[in-house]
């Protein structure tokens, strides 16, 4: 799978656009809690950004855990094999 690197981020969506992405109203976040979680997404891209530029510096290769178009949001994945097992 190739990976295409932009270097350098996008710029941060408005306000109105990350309470959109972020089903705000769903989770009740507040504006400051959207821009907290925004913020902290760009600070964790910024780093996997200057690992990836710094691997490419240094030619060492980048090992991918898996695929990023796996999301397993079409099965779910028991954690217990019992039919009614539940924390105690």
């Amino acid at each position: 799978m190739k990976h295409e690197v932009q270097h350098q981020l996008p710029a941060k969506p408005s306000t109105e656009e990350s309470k959109r992405i972020l089903q705000s109203d769903q989770y009740g976040y507040t504006d400051k809690e959207v821009t907290i979680i925004v913020d902290f997404l760009y600070r964790l891209a910024a780093i996997d950004l200057n690992i990836y530029e710094e691997s490419t510096r240094t030619n060492t290769q980048v090992i991918h855990i898996k695929d990023y178009n796996d999301d397993h949001s079409k099965k779910s994945i028991p954690i217990s094999k019992g039919k009614y097992r539940r924390a105690g």
